[in-house]
């Protein structure tokens, strides 16, 4: 079987998804409650462009408020996705519950991996956990000139609007009309750590510094 980066007992029990990008492959599986190390591996890899492309402003590290936000996870409310290419983190997707049905969507995908696909095959994972959960409405905040990613957002049937270098938008979505995933093992995964405990139901005892 194989195992996750950064791997623990209880999440050797759930299988990871792979997902084929140009030129390799990419393995997906939830984040853990409290799981820092990924996350840190991933901001770490970004650029100052890339950051501030995820975080709209220019960062070089992030508060421990906003690290505890991140790794609030709980597979119902805040569902965040890992992706690793050759047993790296490169990637990163979520949505978190802001209304009833409606949830504001994020993805970041490390430097090195971009060009790759790797943010259509995140997309293509949060959506899908997000329609199987109901979640009826989309969120998303981008700069202006972030074109990778509002061209994968357009491609769900988000639509962004504003003035200046921010766009923001709120609408009904769909899934991308060709797959980059197994939609059905996908929810599987999601619905298992969900409903069993198992990753979900173990907290990482790694905290944010």
């Amino acid at each position: 079987m194989s195992r996750f980066p950064y791997t623990s007992p209880a999440r050797d029990r759930a299988h990871p998804v792979t997902a084929p990008l140009r030129g390799g492959a990419a393995v997906l599986r939830p984040l853990l409650p409290g799981e820092l190390e990924p996350q840190r591996a991933v901001f770490d890899a970004m650029s100052p462009d890339s950051r501030r492309a995820r975080y709209l402003t220019p960062v070089s590290t992030l508060t421990t408020g906003m690290w505890s936000a991140l790794t609030a996870v709980d597979g119902r409310h805040h569902v965040a996705w890992l992706a690793s290419v050759d047993g790296r983190p490169a990637g990163i997707a979520r949505y978190v519950h802001v209304a009833p049905c409606t949830a504001e969507i994020a993805f970041e995908v490390v430097d090195e991996q971009q060009g790759r696909g790797l943010g259509g095959v995140l997309l293509d994972t949060i959506s899908t956990i997000a329609a199987a959960s109901r979640v009826r409405r989309l969120q998303a905040t981008v700069l202006a000139e972030n074109s990778a990613s509002r061209g994968l957002l357009a491609m769900i049937g988000l639509r962004l609007r504003g003035s200046g270098g921010v766009l923001e938008g709120e609408s009904s979505f769909h899934l991308l009309e060709r797959p980059r995933v197994d939609r059905p093992a996908v929810v599987g995964v999601a619905f298992a750590v969900r409903e069993g405990g198992g990753l979900l139901g173990e907290r990482v005892p790694s905290q944010p510094a």
